[in-house]
Formats: C-alpha cells, sequence, structure tokens
C-alpha cells in the first residue's frame, strides 16, 4: 500500500518547503506526491521534479482544455498542447509516474447531445490525450481515471460512458471525503471508502470492484475533517485504517489531501494535535510502504 498526499502550501511556503514539512510532522517521506495542473503550463514543474527523489513518486492531474469543450479536444483542438506535453514529458522526466486526466468529471457533464460536456466526449477526450502521449513515445505516465464516485452521479443513465476504456486506464481512483460539520456525513473508515445509501448502488469500491475487477485501485484524494463536540473522531478514524485496510485489498495507494480550504471543509491532518498524531500512528503503520 503506497501512501502519499497533496500538500497545500501555507503562508510563506515552496511547494518544497510545504511537502517536506507536511512529512516531518507525519514521520515519513511521502510514497506519491499529488499535483494539479491546467491548460498549456508544461508540466512536471522542476520545483516537483526536484522533489521527486528518495522513493517520491509524481502524481499529476491535468485539465488540457485551454477553454475548449471535452468534444472539442477529442477532435483535436488542442493536439499542439498535448503534443508540447508529451514531448516535454520525454525530454524532461524518465520515471515513472501517475497522470490524471481530467480529474472528477462528474459535477461537469451535460448529458445533452451537442453539448460538447456528454459522458462519451470525456471518455474520446481522455482517449485521445492518452493516444497523443504513446504516439509521442511516452511510456512512463501511468494512467489514471479519477472519480468523484458520488450515488448520485454513478446511478445515472450516463455515467457508465464516462470510462474510456480497460486499454486507455491503468488505476482507478475516486475521492471520498468525511465531512461532519459540513453535510453531517460522520461515519467509519468502511462508511468513507463506500458510502451509499439504499441498495441500488453499495459504494465506490464495490462498483469499480465488479465493473472493473483486474485495475487497481486509488484514493486519489481522501480527507477527514472534524466532528463538533467529538475531540477523538478525526484521530480515531485515522488510527482505524491500518486495522481495517485489509478488508479492501484492491486499494493500492491512499492520498491524502492535506488542505485547509477543501471545499469539505479543513481536512488537514494538524487540525489538532491529537488528529496529528493519529494520522502519524496511521501513516507509520506496517500496512504502507514505497
Amino acid at each position: 500500500m503506497l501512501t502519499g498526499a497533496f500538500v497545500q502550501t501555507r503562508s510563506g511556503e515552496t511547494v518544497k518547503t510545504a511537502t517536506t514539512r507536511f512529512e516531518r510532522q507525519v514521520g515519513r517521506r511521502q510514497s506519491i506526491l499529488h499535483f494539479y495542473h491546467v491548460g498549456t503550463k508544461l508540466f512536471p514543474t522542476p520545483a516537483e521534479i526536484s522533489l521527486a527523489t528518495g522513493g517520491r513518486r509524481l502524481f499529476l492531474s491535468w485539465k488540457p482544455e485551454s477553454g475548449h469543450t471535452w468534444a472539442q479536444v477529442a477532435a483535436g483542438a488542442v493536439d499542439d498542447a498535448i503534443d508540447r506535453e508529451a514531448n516535454y514529458v520525454k525530454s524532461h522526466y524518465k520515471a515513472k509516474f501517475f497522470l490524471a486526466i481530467h480529474h472528477e468529471p462528474e459535477d461537469e457533464v451535460k448529458p445533452v447531445s451537442g453539448s460538447g460536456y456528454t459522458a462519451k466526449d470525456y471518455a474520446h477526450m481522455y482517449q485521445r490525450v492518452v493516444k497523443r502521449f504513446r504516439a509521442k513515445g511516452v511510456t512512463n505516465a501511468v494512467f489514471v481515471m479519477v472519480y468523484m464516485g458520488a450515488q448520485k452521479h454513478v446511478t445515472t443513465f450516463w455515467f457508465k460512458n464516462l470510462w474510456p476504456g480497460a486499454s486507455y486506464v491503468d488505476w482507478i481512483a475516486y475521492d471520498p471525503y468525511v465531512t461532519p460539520k459540513t453535510n453531517g456525513q460522520s461515519g467509519s473508515f468502511p462508511w468513507m471508502v463506500n458510502v451509499h445509501w439504499g441498495s441500488e448502488f453499495t459504494g465506490m469500491y464495490n462498483w469499480i470492484r465488479a465493473n472493473h475487477p483486474r485495475k487497481p485501485i486509488m484514493l486519489a484524494e481522501w480527507g477527514v475533517a472534524e466532528k463538533p463536540g467529538d475531540a477523538t473522531y478525526k484521530g480515531d478514524l485515522f488510527r482505524s485504517v491500518p486495522r481495517l485496510i485489509g478488508r479492501y485489498p484492491k486499494i493500492k495507494a491512499m492520498v491524502y489531501f492535506d488542505s485547509p480550504i477543501a471545499r469539505s471543509g479543513k481536512v488537514q491532518a494538524d487540525t489538532t494535535a491529537r488528529a496529528l498524531n493519529g494520522y502519524k500512528a496511521m501513516s507509520n503503520s506496517s500496512c504502507f510502504f514505497g
């Protein structure tokens, strides 16, 4: 099991100092460092490359559209930008890295023919990027399909059409959060992994396992906010992970979203000393390696 994080920079921090601060806090070097990119700015950046040492692996999420619709990207509107990026990767970065193409697309789907944002438009855009990277000789990108994983989307008629195809996706990921103050959701770690209600859908982990059983699973973002009135909740949830993760053998990586400004609330690991101690205990357990 690989462990990693997106670390939001704080006042006065650079990407490097934020990363080293987080690693010092949690007591271990991260296996995966997650960064986000949009448009035509080339990546990984020099700062990101400098951090990809000592066993750290880059996880780069890219939205390539630059103002175009998914359908337009699929039709070739940003081929030049895709090719520049592929050429840059080939010449500047040789190590294996994870690459997500437009993570969490579900909220942006417009299921009307001609909208440019149908689920099939997304799948075709994803395929276009992968094809052009491969045509340029990029062999070190591990392509990740990142879903939100919310039941309201998974149970729609169009959800299955987001899938680009097994030959284009190496890993499947989703982004679960526990946010007691925001929406009253305060379940356990197993609850977070398979958030659902009713019987039509039994959770995203179960859905991936049933529909794509050969693909490894990643929690590309996950986070836990404090529970009002329960100072032990967050730290205890962290501590429970090593004991419970064995129930989910398809999960091969967990990448924490360490941010005080996440839309789901303050989910950074150090909201309190108790929470940080729980995260540190989890992070240094024997279930994580790499």
